[in-house]
């Protein structure tokens, strides 16, 4: 009976040695092993399911390659300025070594930092910081301009083809990103030159949810709807089947008179583009992006400098061609 008493007790006292065992090693080792390999802050706006999977992808990518630790700072709730420059803020209390930014607002971002002193070094991606408002070591996206020159071409194109409106609408949200607002500026650009009328439409403060108020755009007659963001233009997908629906219950002859134009490379996206309701998407690599995020904060740790710039392929896709080799690659991996 005592070897049995004994027996538990020395077992009792192993497992519990173990337990103290990770708890150290987790607590202090492993937070030593993350110090030591250097850590860094991403902190992306608008971070929801599936948003920025690509992006991450190529960032898990470059924490493997470079041997760094990668903090992920969800925004939550968060949809302003102030919340995201105190997030930046709270990191750089934290002890990380550089922060990947996606700015929420181009101009009021880079004033907050500005105004806070941040120390290390800031790496932006998709949307940037207005320039002389706050120092960023690089800048990395594809050249927005350019994105939205290519999806006014292609709207211009199917308008030619089905020689009737000559009116596109297009969803004026988010401007404040200087990413949005480049992108207006291409498109705008395209479609006047053609001699197209632009119409830029947003929500007032108090209104509906956005894909509520673009089913409202479908409503007022707008047949050619751009959407210029990854979230607007799966808000423009959901309103172009709800207002299918509503138009007709009975689905047996249906198609829907509005055509959607888009940006963005999400799950969702690619598979409202298969599915008939968007009609083509501009997307980058955002894999690279990532990757590349990284790369650069390393390179700034290591050397002291950084790559001056980086150049992200973009491309436009349309149901015809999603599956062909090259979109399928970047646009599945994802899924």
């Amino acid at each position: 009976m005592g070897r049995q008493k004994y027996g538990k007790y020395f077992f009792a006292v192993l497992v519990a040695a173990v337990i103290l065992g990770m708890i150290y090693y987790y607590g202090v080792v492993h937070e030593n092993e993350n110090k030591e390999k250097g850590i860094y802050s991403v902190i992306l706006y608008e971070n929801t399911a599936n948003e920025w999977n690509t992006l991450m992808e190529g960032i898990n990518q470059a924490e493997k390659d470079f041997n760094v630790h990668i903090r992920y700072v969800s925004m939550g709730n968060a949809r302003t300025s102030e919340e995201q420059v105190e997030m930046v803020k709270r990191e750089v209390r934290e002890g990380t070594m550089g922060i990947l930014l996606a700015a929420i607002d181009s101009e009021a971002v880079g004033e907050g930092l500005e105004a806070a002193g941040i120390s290390v070094p800031v790496v932006t991606v998709e949307t940037g910081i207005k320039a002389g408002l706050y120092h960023v070591e690089t800048h990395i996206s594809s050249n927005d301009y350019e994105m939205g020159k290519m999806l006014g071409q292609k709207i211009v194109e199917d308008m030619e083809k089905d020689q009737g409106e000559k009116t596109v609408a297009v969803v004026g949200e988010y401007m404040e990103r200087d990413s949005v607002r480049s992108r207006y500026e291409g498109l705008t650009e395209v479609l006047e030159n053609a001699g197209i009328e632009v119409v830029s439409k947003a929500r007032q403060k108090g209104d509906f949810s956005l894909s509520l108020y673009i089913k409202g755009m479908m409503y007022e007659s707008d047949r050619y709807i751009a959407a210029l963001d990854k979230f607007t233009t799966e808000e423009a997908a959901k309103a172009w089947e709800q207002y299918g629906y509503e138009t007709d219950h009975s689905r047996k002859k249906y198609k829907n008179p509005v055509k959607i134009y888009g940006i963005g490379n999400t799950a969702q996206t690619v598979n409202d583009l298969d599915n008939g309701k968007i009609e083509a998407l501009v997307y980058q690599n955002e894999f690279n992006m990532g990757y590349n995020g990284i790369k650069a904060l390393v390179e700034k740790e290591q050397k002291g400098y950084v790559q001056e710039s980086y150049s992200i392929m973009h491309k436009l896709v349309t149901r015809d061609t999603l599956y062909e080799s090259e979109n399928e690659r970047l646009l599945f991996s994802n899924q």
